[in-house]
């Protein structure tokens, strides 16, 4: 519970993406997160996907995707359609989180309600006995509010990408969802003029 007391004590994957952390990074990572629910307290992640900005220039061959597998005990499989009729190939809680430390790195990551996937992504590192993420984030409905000189206005992704001309295309998985988070992102970014 005090792990941040001695950092020594931290797994190594917590280690190594710390000492990420000694140079800024100009890549984004556009995250996307499917789970069991909206309570970051409670819920799990069931599947996790990100692809790389980096120059402008969204890098498809720089993605991940991975599906998480629970026990029983840490997940009612009845309550969840995704979780009993999936047959792709899932990690344990353990391996996802250590591969998705290590594919963020120190990258400013991009999302869509991207703190509630942090408080997630957060909530799994405190079970290994790590700290929160360190990296910035940017949540593209607060960007796309900017553009639009709204304040604090909900918008759906749909809506986002059909005001911004982004093509949306049948939205199946957190895969389809990151790269239309990338997508948007680039648009506002140019709006905006982040560098």
């Amino acid at each position: 519970m005090l792990q941040w007391l001695n950092p020594n004590n931290y797994p190594e994957f917590w280690k190594k993406y710390l000492s990420n952390f000694k140079e800024k990074s100009n890549r984004y990572v556009a995250i996307s997160i499917e789970s069991s629910g909206i309570n970051s307290s409670k819920d799990v992640i069931l599947a996790f996907s990100a692809i790389t900005i980096s120059v402008d220039k969204i890098a498809i061959k720089d993605t991940i995707e991975l599906f998480i597998s629970y026990t029983k005990s840490e997940l009612d499989p009845d309550k969840n359609e995704f979780v009993t009729v999936s047959k792709l190939e899932k990690k344990t809680e353990r391996e996802a989180i250590e591969n998705i430390v290590d594919y963020i790195g120190n990258a400013t990551l991009i999302g869509y309600k991207v703190n509630r996937d942090i408080d997630l992504l957060n909530t799994s590192l405190a079970k290994f006995e790590c700290g929160h993420l360190k990296n910035e984030a940017l949540d593209i409905e607060i960007m796309y509010n900017k553009v639009r000189d709204t304040f604090e206005k909900k918008y759906t992704l749909d809506e986002m990408c059909k005001a911004m001309t982004v093509p949306v295309i049948d939205r199946n998985s957190a895969a389809d969802d990151s790269f239309l988070i990338a997508l948007l992102f680039l648009k506002l970014k140019t709006l905006l003029k982040i560098k």
